[in-house]
């Protein structure tokens, strides 16, 4: 027997899944209202700073902290030896907490201080003596470089994989098509810098600060301080945004160090100087691909080589390039397929995790390699990607696995293409008035995956419990970093429950009540999470459905929550484990979690429609067409809102982001130079959800967050060619790489 979803004489609840419903914060957000974990204070609360490297690369000889110390105010002042382990996790390729004999990076963190006030931590940093002997510079992921940075050189890792013959295939190939392409890295200018506040009470720590993974982050503070992992809380909410910055974040660990010493509470928050020297950024790529083309336009072969820079320490470099390994031959099928990657260690910033983790560098060189080989057959990129699309249900070109039938890469370029801006394009350009404005159209597409991948045991959970008054309360992860993530589990559980969605409340981002769910990364939050929620209440829901818990008709479901609580049945959980490839290939089966295949991928056509001055190289951006293949849209709203978002950082990172060093120092210390896409050059952005259904997601739904922000670069960078005649190569295309690029084509 079912259960009436309303109270007697209620109106007829409608669905919740599929409506743009606001986040219940989103007042609090637009207001200025709302209190992130770095605007948390408390009486008596300390302040803490830090002292970070002038140098690159240097021993330190010696660090005297005695004048720090003396300074009035001045509570402690920890250096390496006051850490319990020195290290950020178990790798030794990864920083230390502290440098305590070399640093390897200008900023990277010396000495912590904790003061009665914020003006006293800082002027006691700047106390801190630490004697240096300067070492050889690492400028860059060459082979050649002058010092090795790490026991057994600078190699932080390697993957490589072929399917096929592919020097036979390009041999055999009319057309190939060769481009040398570079990336630049790229600040994540996240509305709130790293901080918050730690409390150590009772022999237990406890630190608000923003995290994407804070079971990662519980880890690390427990090692650090030498605790057991249930002596460790973390509040990670609410926080300004993340993009990738909060995974391997240090912040939370200077918290707890610093509260652990003390014995009181501290709070620490880093300018944005601090963030831009010494936080992570994108991963700098060199990337040479070469593909080849029959002259019908059927794709022959693909063969990528990347080097990435992870700067002097591994971080997520291994797990960046394995990504970028699987998604380099990106949407598109082929019996001929090669990668061969290195990632290198450098003095340059350290690298980590990042919107798009690893394939934006190579979608680039991909993409405008194949809108390339398009223009030298004479047809048209659109119907050389559809020729050669992968189908649902069909084999990666690389690894050879299946990937899900929910995969809707032909539907997102249909929409993309049926659009005015694609087909109107010629007529749009020969309406350009005379003068040095030069109008191109451009066209190029991604692939995605959604999770950790295959062979990793990626799992979500989720927590219920009702209460007598009819209230459902879930604790679920993974976290909330801005995407309103809360919001679409309360709709899930509304339409999964049948329940009025007010009824519901959740809860993410403590560590104490949510289960530990991973990383909100890698797309995962809405599948992952989504489908913990969705399991956990289907078993209320089997219960609610027990014709010995309801009793004929008409009952309330406030009576059937109090009858639950009464007999001990209020309280449920699950996991969600997400699904490995059904068939892996050519992956040997002991190397699954090596390689990480996906079983499921997003998918995202753009076309861009802008100007170019041949004068100047200055680019004006009339807009961006952003189909995306996003399953069922939960909240279509806030998918909306996630698919501008990653235009915008795309635009970013092809015209103006670059994050510049000099001999390993940063020229780019604020925003001030370093350059990000404002109000003003951001041009509209149509979105379009393409219709599709996940079978393994919530709903259907499954991520498509980070796939955005893969195509704009290469649309922008196509749409210029078309405009212009000048394929760039290289990341951002800056007015005076663009303006160099066209003076060279006319002089040859």
């Amino acid at each position: 027997m079912t259960w009436p979803a309303t109270r007697p004489g209620a109106a007829v609840r409608s669905s919740a899944v599929g409506r743009s419903l606001p986040s219940e914060d989103s007042a609090a957000i637009v207001s200025g209202a709302l209190e992130y974990v770095t605007d948390r204070q408390v009486d008596g609360m300390l302040h803490g700073a830090v002292h970070r490297s002038p140098h690159p690369h240097a021993r330190i000889v010696d660090v005297d902290t005695s004048r720090a110390a003396a300074e009035p105010g001045v509570v402690a002042v920890l250096t390496a030896s006051d850490v319990p382990f020195n290290r950020l996790g178990s790798d030794p390729h990864n920083p230390p907490v502290l440098a305590g004999d070399v640093v390897r990076q200008v900023g990277e963190a010396v000495a912590l201080i904790a003061a009665v006030d914020f003006p006293t931590a800082r002027r006691a940093a700047a106390l801190v003596d630490v004697t240096y002997e300067p070492l050889p510079v690492v400028t860059g992921a060459d082979a050649d470089a002058p010092t090795s940075l790490h026991p057994g050189g600078n190699v932080a890792g390697t993957i490589a994989f072929e399917s096929g013959d592919v020097e036979a295939a390009l041999a055999d190939s009319a057309v190939v098509v060769d481009v040398d392409t570079t990336t630049s890295a790229q600040e994540h200018v996240a509305i709130e810098t790293p901080g918050g506040m730690a409390e150590w009470d009772l022999g237990k720590i406890t630190v608000w600060c923003g995290s994407q993974n804070p079971g990662l982050h519980r880890r690390f503070i427990a090692q650090a301080l030498q605790l057991p992992l249930d002596d460790v809380r973390l509040v990670s909410n609410p926080v300004g945004g993340a993009f990738g910055s909060r995974n391997d974040d240090p912040a939370p660990v200077y918290l707890a160090l610093l509260a652990w010493s003390t014995k009181r509470p501290i709070h620490l928050h880093l300018s944005r100087t601090e963030t831009i020297i010494a936080g992570p950024k994108r991963h700098p790529y060199r990337t040479r691909v070469r593909v080849g083309f029959d002259r019908s336009g059927s794709l022959r072969a693909i063969d990528s080589h990347a080097v990435a820079d992870t700067g002097p320490y591994v971080t997520a470099g291994r797990n960046v390039l394995k990504t970028s390994a699987e998604l380099s031959s990106g949407p598109y099928a082929t019996a001929n397929a090669r990668f061969d990657g290195t990632v290198r260690y450098s003095n340059n910033a350290n690298a980590g995790a990042f919107r798009g983790f690893g394939v934006p560098q190579v979608a680039f060189g991909l993409e405008t390699a194949i809108s390339a080989a398009a223009a030298e057959l004479g047809l048209d990129p659109v119907d050389v990607r559809r020729r050669n699309l992968l189908r649902p249900g069909g084999r990666h070109s690389l690894y050879g696995h299946t990937v899900s039938r929910s995969l809707r890469a032909l539907e997102t370029l249909d929409a993309a293409a049926a659009h005015p801006w694609w087909h109107e394009r010629d007529a749009w350009a020969a309406e350009s008035t005379p003068g040095p404005w030069r109008r191109g159209t451009g066209i190029a597409m991604a692939m995605k995956g959604v999770g950790m991948g295959s062979g990793k045991g990626d799992t979500a959970r989720a927590r219920l419990i009702v209460s007598a008054n009819g209230e459902v309360n879930i604790w679920a992860g993974p976290n909330h970093t801005g995407q309103a993530i809360a919001t679409a589990y309360r709709q899930v559980a509304a339409d999964t429950l049948a329940i009025d969605y007010d009824r519901i409340h959740v809860h993410v981002g403590d560590s104490e009540l949510v289960p530990e769910s991973g990383a909100t990364a890698a797309s995962r939050s809405m599948y992952a999470g989504g489908s913990a929620v969705q399991l956990v209440c289907r078993k209320l829901r089997a219960v609610l459905d027990e014709s010995a818990v309801v009793e004929g008709s008409g009952v309330s479901f406030d009576d059937v929550a109090a009858r639950l609580v009464a007999t001990g049945r209020a309280e449920y959980d699950a996991e969600f484990v997400l699904p490995d490839v059904e068939d892996i290939g050519r992956i040997p089966a002991d190397s699954l979690a090596d390689y990480a295949p996906h079983a499921v991928y997003g998918c995202s056509t753009q076309v861009v429609r802008l100007e170019v001055n041949v004068y100047t190289g200055e680019v004006r951006l009339h807009g961006v067409v952003c189909a995306v293949d996003a399953g069922v849209a939960v909240n279509p709203g806030t998918t909306v809102g996630q698919a501008e978002g990653g235009v915008a950082q795309g635009i970013g990172f092809a015209l103006f982001e670059e994050y510049r060093l000099d001999d390993g120092v940063p020229v780019t210390t604020s925003l001030e130079n370093y350059l990000i896409p404002t109000a003003v050059d951001v041009p509209p952005i149509e979105t379009i959800l393409v219709s599709g259904h996940e079978e393994t997601g919530p709903f259907g739904a499954k991520g498509m967050s980070e796939v955005v922000v893969v195509p704009t670069a290469p649309a922008i960078a196509a749409a210029i060619g078309t405009a212009t005649g000048f394929w760039p190569r290289q990341l951002p295309m800056t007015p005076e790489r663009l303006r160099a690029g066209l003076a060279a084509l006319e002089a040859a």
